[in-house]
């Protein structure tokens, strides 16, 4: 950073290290919990920049959608792990681990809730859905993963979903 004439130059790129991940057509099972999640490193802290999630369903409903921390994983469950990307290609491969699960996994110990959005979630015939979009904002700080045990959830709570279909991406910084 400089300052030039009283006017505070920001660069227009960042300096830390950015990944994402993202799954196009997650489908969910019934009543889906954790769906979506983000492991932390068990070698650098892990700083959570931006997540959206938005998707179809059979029947068109208002729904939650959870953010949750959880300070012991998931384990078990159906999922894939998504490819993480780094935005730079000189940038080491990373650390976090995104998880998407298309059955329920047993749910590690959770912190607290983080954010709560309601949804519209439209059938797939209108496909008029909300995206729920959650980004770290100066000043706050970002949702800070530290250490393999440390987990961020996207999840439903268990609420009754059926016929859904969801993209979701994640992007962080690993420091």
């Amino acid at each position: 950073e400089k300052i030039t004439a009283g006017i505070l130059s920001i660069p227009s790129d960042g300096t830390k290290a950015t990944y994402s991940a993202s799954i196009r057509n997650l489908v969910l099972v019934t009543g889906a919990t954790d769906f979506f999640t983000l492991t932390g490193s068990a070698t650098k802290t892990i700083k959570v920049v931006r997540i959206s999630v938005g998707g179809v369903r059979t029947t068109s409903q208002n729904n939650d959608i959870i953010l949750l921390k959880r300070s012991s994983a998931n384990s078990g469950g159906t999922s894939t792990v998504p490819t993480i990307v780094p935005h730079d290609s000189n940038s080491a491969s990373g650390t976090a681990v995104a998880r998407a699960y298309t059955a329920n996994p047993t749910l590690g110990t959770l912190v607290g809730t983080i954010k709560v959005e309601k949804v519209f979630i439209d059938s797939s015939a209108a496909g008029a859905s909300a995206t729920v979009i959650w980004e770290a904002k100066y000043p706050s700080q970002a949702i800070t993963l530290r250490g393999i045990t440390e987990v961020l959830s996207v999840s439903f709570g268990a609420q009754s979903i059926s016929g859904a279909d969801f993209d979701c991406d994640i992007e962080w910084t690993e420091e």
